[in-house]
């Protein structure tokens, strides 16, 4: 589940866990506002990482809740929390040999 959270400065921390929000990750990790990254590795194996923590000024709020949520159809509680992701979209298979139109 991802989740927002406002840390002891007052920054906005977005967190990933999961291989199942990978995909977000991938989506959310160029935007240009994130200020830093945490991460959090297993402690038997360090090179999995555990979560990723993305970390942006309390300026840039509203634009992070709107890209979750247009993005991602995923809206976080006013106070902050978790946020369950949506199912991954399957796309119906293709017709080979169709004809086209």
């Amino acid at each position: 589940m991802a989740t927002l959270r406002h840390n002891a400065d007052g920054d906005i921390c977005v967190t990933l866990r999961g291989a199942a929000e990978n995909r977000l990750l991938v989506t959310l990790r160029g935007w240009t506002h994130w200020l830093r990254y945490e991460f959090e590795r297993d402690p038997q194996n360090p090179a999995l990482c555990l979560s990723v923590t993305l970390i942006t000024s309390p300026l840039h709020e509203v634009a992070v809740r709107e890209l979750f949520k247009r993005g991602f159809g995923m809206t976080f509680p006013p106070e902050g929390g978790s946020c369950a992701p949506p199912p991954p979209v399957i796309e119906p298979p293709r017709r080979r040999g169709a004809l086209a139109r």
